[in-house]
């Protein structure tokens, strides 16, 4: 049970000791997550942006091997359950559960009353029990912690190669392709302008290598320009994606755009020549990158 936004190296460890147990005790493996995420309900406006939308957030918790992924609702009601009533009325009660695994830092119940002593208590009282797991530190002897807080910073900052360290993955970002202004189809590179959940953190502007999978399950290499393309003096923020290799039309579609590596910061140019230019340019750089991270 947790949160598990952005499913990462810190959550995959909690999960796999909670499908470990499954195995050994011979029971299913039930992974519960909340949404919306506390935050929307307790401090509206507060909410971090996901780093992974409920719809791609299950999908990648059942690569994990669970037997099914239940999403909790998360509501003032929920909100305001003590923690003895959380235990008993949802987890023994509504999820039927036997056992609990959590991080070592979870809180639950009324105003995050509840802390993992006090959920092995309330097992025990309902008949079961609980494991908390430590915290997974990818250098133990530096004592690199992993957490959602952090990939998001980085994420912002453009940092793709290091948030995905410690996704064990990299950033995807969901959404569909729509019309944009098909200026780069008129230089020579047609992108997929995606359109993501408002919900979902976009990382910060630049040129991106990485790549996109098309709903049926194709993966191709792509070079990613997130930002206001200064050039032409726009006023929004786009994702658009200049996929390698592909032919075709991707409107109405829904794609998952993944960022391995900023290439450079967005900037502006003096013309469409010097532009066609770099572009070319931050191509053949995202094609190393692609067939390098194969």
């Amino acid at each position: 049970m947790g949160n598990f936004d952005g499913v990462h190296l810190g959550h995959r460890a909690v999960i796999r000791r909670a499908v470990e147990e499954g195995l050994v005790r011979g029971m299913r493996c039930l992974v519960a997550t909340f949404d919306p995420h506390p935050q929307a309900v307790l401090r509206p406006g507060s909410e971090p942006k996901l780093l992974t939308t409920p719809d791609l957030r299950k999908e990648l918790l059942l690569g994990c091997g669970v037997d099914e992924v239940r999403v909790i609702p998360f509501d003032g009601k929920l909100a305001r359950k003590r923690p003895s009533d959380f235990v008993r009325e949802v987890l023994a009660g509504e999820l039927g559960a036997a056992v609990v695994v959590v991080g070592e830092n979870f809180r639950f119940g009324y105003r995050a009353w509840g802390d993992v002593n006090e959920l092995g208590r309330c097992m025990r009282a309902a008949g079961g029990e609980a494991i908390a797991v430590p915290i997974y530190a990818l250098d133990e002897a530096l004592g690199e912690s992993i957490s959602s807080t952090k990939i998001r910073a980085l994420l912002s900052d453009s940092d793709a190669a290091e948030a995905a360290r410690l996704l064990g993955r990299p950033y995807t970002l969901r959404g569909e392709v729509v019309a944009g202004d098909k200026r780069g189809r008129m230089l020579g590179f047609p992108t997929a302008n995606v359109l993501p959940d408002p919900r979902a953190l976009v990382p910060g502007r630049g040129v991106y290598a990485g790549h996109v999978r098309l709903p049926g399950g194709e993966f191709y290499g792509a070079c990613t320009n997130v930002g206001l393309a200064p050039t032409f003096d726009r006023r929004e923020n786009r994702v658009e994606a200049y996929l390698l290799g592909y032919e075709g039309d991707l409107y109405g579609r829904v794609v998952d755009v993944a960022f391995v590596e900023h290439l450079r910061p967005e900037k502006r140019f003096s013309g469409l020549d010097e532009l066609k230019m770099q572009i070319e340019r931050d191509v053949a750089e995202a094609r190393k990158v692609v067939e390098k991270d194969v």
